[in-house]
């Protein structure tokens, strides 16, 4: 390290933010959202600051993803060991994330007010802060700034790399809440437009943000660090380079009626300029990181893209400054309403058993996690074959089964009629908790990760690390508890479906989202706990799981009658605001809907009872063996002393052989189910590592882990 270094990185932070911002005011004059307006006047604080503000912010939040991203994911440890603990390097890192999620939170706050100081016009003399907490997007815009303190604080107060993990998902939670900003919110295919956004917002965080911190740090690192830093970036920047560019083409689209329109309009030349600038970058960084070997290189590397990277951004904010060549406001009124409401008119087929596998409304954004979940799970069998371990095959079926029931969840006639109909809603919501879950339950993906990932042996923590440490932390024993799991499983119901929240996530597309989050998440729970192949905290008893499952599902069956004699309608304002149906025949529709929740819990209810009992059975065959085998190794000593202990109960005199017994092993009289339990886990874990079959089909390590 330099002092020479470390000035030049101090150096390129506002040389880079100055770039941005000229690149942002230049854009604005090319799409002509310079002009002064004149149905509401503008404010220049409102026309020359918002995309200074901008530029603030975006800077802020780079930093703060890409600090958390670096020091949680891509620094190697100072040692063989494993290190939670911050070192010099990690805490200079975490120090550059606080001070960015601060910057991150103020310039979001600022974005309030000027948000309503837009909305109300130049010298209206209204309270601007009243004005724009009225909207969703004021709302919204001070729940990022939210975020992003609370992101502040987390990095302020981290001594370990838990609490920067933290601060990291902080940062990513605020990120994802971006996505509904600026033209996203209100756009005419907004369910694909806010998903789009909301991709395209994580991609260039994680890219540019992991180069700008890198480059920072840069000179505080050894060369083999920095080399293994930037190795462990490269596969995060391809993966951001393919998620920005499909983001990006989604986005264009909506916005766009033809591909004439990138030449023949100020905001398609500005889209067009983007997509040069993501070719540029993405070659550049190719042709400099397979030829990374020096330090010098690396330099040229950073500020090469970092210039690039700052004419982007600010093409980025100008675009989200600049109305679109396709008007994305829409009347409520007439037909259109449900058009406004939705995002899209209701399907030309009516909702039926046969169109639900017939209709296809597209969100591209689900259909693209589900072909890269499905693409991640293959790649990782491919290299458990390669290595020559050995995966059953029924495995990879039922993850990629999941994957594709996810698929038609999100894209089939259940989605595309889901926020029109009840019925349609219950199919979709059903599907999400008890069909799609089970499915990459059995797929074991965790076992899998925990094979075919390379463990980390410089103290560090990867992808694979985090998933176990939080597989074995004390919420995830609290949560993998059976009547909890069964408890948030159907308790959720209720909450739902008899509180405002239903209603709520209908006319919000995050309430939408954070619903599809829940119902899969809790539904992986639920399956995870009963039929889970994955490695658990803690062992669970067979008899508990099956009370719950029967207790669980009862309730869910019970949940839908009560959803067929309820007296009101559910979300009837959102319903009636769609004006697609009379109120009798709403109120059809939901009896419909809650039939269909009784009958579908049911064959579920049967799949996981016979899954339960077969793992049951399995689990004591395979306790069975173990027993037998250690009693091959000492002769039947355990049962010699259990008999004896009987026969003294009995009265009855002992043989030679307790006393041999007792002479070999003086603690044991007591029957075996009070003898100490860490001797009998230790023993089994020898059995275990003997017994080929369990090795290839329950042992998540493999003979490779071992």
């Amino acid at each position: 390290m330099t002092r020479r270094s470390v000035k030049l990185g101090a150096l390129a932070v506002p040389a880079l933010l100055a770039l941005t911002i000229a690149s942002a005011l230049a854009g604005l004059f090319a799409t002509g959202a310079a002009a002064p307006a004149t149905l509401v006047p503008a404010s220049p604080l409102v026309t020359w600051g918002i995309p200074v503000v901008r530029a603030l912010h975006h800077l802020g939040l780079l930093l703060a993803v890409g600090a958390g991203g670096t020091a949680v994911l891509l620094l190697p440890g100072p040692s063989r060991r494993e290190v939670t603990t911050l070192d010099p390097v990690r805490r200079r890192t975490v120090r550059i994330g606080a001070a960015g999620a601060a910057l991150w939170a103020v310039a979001s706050a600022a974005l309030v007010p000027l948000g309503g100081l837009e909305a109300a016009g130049a010298d209206s003399g209204l309270d601007v802060w009243d004005i724009a907490l009225a909207s969703d997007l004021g709302r919204l815009q001070l729940t990022v700034a939210v975020a992003a303190a609370l992101s502040a604080l987390a990095y302020a107060l981290a001594r370990s790399t838990v609490l920067a993990c933290w601060a990291l998902a902080f940062s990513g939670i605020g990120v994802g809440a971006l996505g509904l900003a600026g033209h996203a919110g209100a756009s005419l295919d907004h369910v694909n437009a806010v998903n789009a956004m909301a991709l395209h917002l994580i991609s260039v965080s994680v890219w540019a943000g992991g180069l700008l911190v890198i480059g920072l740090i840069a000179p505080w690192l050894e060369d083999d660090r920095l080399a293994t830093t930037v190795r462990r970036f490269s596969p995060w920047a391809l993966t951001a380079i393919i998620a920005l560019a499909i983001s990006g083409l989604v986005s264009a689209t909506i916005r766009m009626s033809g591909w004439g329109q990138l030449v023949t309009t100020g905001y398609g030349r500005i889209v067009l300029l983007k997509a040069t600038g993501l070719v540029v970058l993405a070659g550049i960084g190719a042709l400099q990181r397979r030829r990374l070997g020096e330090r010098l290189r690396f330099r040229h590397l950073v500020v090469t893209e970092g210039v690039v990277m700052a004419g982007v951004i600010g093409a980025s904010i100008a675009l989200g400054r600049s109305a679109p060549p396709v008007p994305q406001e829409i009347p409520a009124v007439g037909d259109l309403r449900v058009l406004s409401l939705v995002g899209y008119l209701p399907p030309e087929q009516e909702f039926s058993p046969t169109s639900m596998f017939t209709l296809f409304e597209p969100d591209w954004i689900a259909l693209l996690l589900a072909v890269v979940m499905a693409g991640v799970y293959v790649a990782g069998v491919a290299r458990l074959r390669r290595r020559g371990d050995a995966w059953p095959w029924h495995r990879t079926v039922v993850f990629v089964l999941g994957c594709l029931a996810f698929a038609w969840v999100m894209n089939g006639g259940a989605s595309a009629w889901g926020k029109m109909r009840f019925d349609a809603h219950m199919v979709q919501h059903m599907a999400m908790m008890m069909i799609v879950p089970p499915l990459w339950v059995l797929g074991a993906p965790v076992t899998l990760l925990s094979r075919a990932v390379p463990p980390r042996t410089d103290g560090s923590r990867g992808i694979r690390e985090w998933v176990l440490a939080a597989l074995h932390s004390g919420f995830a024993r609290l949560v993998s508890s059976p009547p909890l799991a069964g408890a948030l499983f159907a308790g959720s119901l209720v909450v739902f479906y008899f509180t405002p929240l239903f209603e709520l996530a209908m006319y919000t597309h995050l309430g939408h989202v954070l619903m599809t989050v829940h119902f899969l998440a809790s539904g992986y729970l639920f399956a995870w706990v009963l039929i889970g192949i994955d490695p658990a905290p803690r062992p669970i008893n067979p008899i508990l799981k099956l009370i719950t499952l029967l207790v669980t599902l009862a309730f869910h069956a019970f949940f839908g009658v009560a959803l067929v004699s309820a007296t009101w309608l559910i979300a009837e304002h959102w319903y009636t605001d769609l004006g697609m149906y009379s109120l009798q025949r709403l109120e059809l529709i939901q009896v419909r809907g809650g039939t269909i929740m009784w009958a579908i819990s049911e064959l579920p209810t049967v799949g996981y009872a016979i899954l339960v009992a077969v793992l049951w059975m399995k689990s004591e065959d395979r306790r069975a063996r173990q027993f037998d085998r250690k009693a091959d190794r000492d002769g039947g000593a355990e049962l010699a002393a259990y008999n004896a202990y009987l026969a003294r109960l009995r009265g009855e005199p002992t043989g030679p052989t307790e006393a041999a017994v007792s002479s070999q092993e003086p603690a044991r009289h007591e029957p075996p189910a009070a003898r100490d339990d860490a001797a009998r886990d230790d023993a089994a874990r020898d059995d275990a590592a003997r017994d080929d079959a369990v090795a290839e089909d329950d042992v998540p390590g493999g003979p490779a882990q071992r």
